[in-house]
């Protein structure tokens, strides 16, 4: 009867150990300690923690399991390499996003990152695959590297207008990306 009592235990810690550990739970809480940045105050170079609300900037995509439109998806799956169940099970992530916007009170940031890693709660999942997704409106914790892209404010008066000192108004264009080895990481913020 202990030794019941202690198996059970036992599995129930490794159980919850497992759910604690795992990838996307792990970069949650990494994003969660983040500070976040206003829109505003991005500086060129810097990997920045920014949250905010999803604007589409053109098409939206359909998620490969549950043909859901959105703007980025993440689907993990889990394939066994042999009928016998023998070999080990291989995953493998395909991640898909198009460009899109993310507003806050401060401004508003342009998110290129084809290889983003998605971290929120499953949309979909079945036996052996498991899909995340970001929709439009939803609002969003991310974290990516900033690079500021200048661009000269045209106005009625005249297409290159200059400032008191002679030199032309310039605004910056923020954008936010990722790389396949340093992915842009992006959670469902909540509230």
């Amino acid at each position: 009867m202990i030794v019941a009592g202690v198996t059970g235990a036992a599995v129930a810690v490794g159980v919850a150990w497992r759910a604690w550990s795992d990838d996307a739970r792990r970069t949650r809480r990494v994003l969660r300690k983040a500070t976040v940045i206003p829109i505003s105050e991005l500086v060129d170079g810097q990997l920045a923690c920014v949250v905010g609300r999803v604007e589409r900037d053109g098409a939206l995509i359909e998620s490969m399991m549950s043909r859901t439109e959105c703007v980025a998806f993440d689907t993990i799956t889990h394939v066994i390499e042999r009928d016998d169940f023998s070999s080990p099970v291989s995953t493998k992530a395909m991640r898909v996003a198009v460009p899109f916007f993310v507003v806050d009170a401060t401004g508003r940031v342009r998110v290129d990152a084809p290889q983003a890693a998605l971290c929120n709660k499953p949309s979909a999942r079945g036996s052996n695959w498991v899909e995340r997704t970001i929709a439009e409106g939803s609002t969003v914790r991310l974290v990516g590297s900033v690079v500021l892209d200048p661009t000269v404010a045209a106005t009625a008066e005249s297409p290159l207008r200059s400032n008191e000192k002679g030199f032309r108004e310039i605004t910056w264009t923020a954008t936010l990306t990722g790389t396949k080895k340093f992915p842009m990481l992006i959670d469902v913020e909540r509230r």
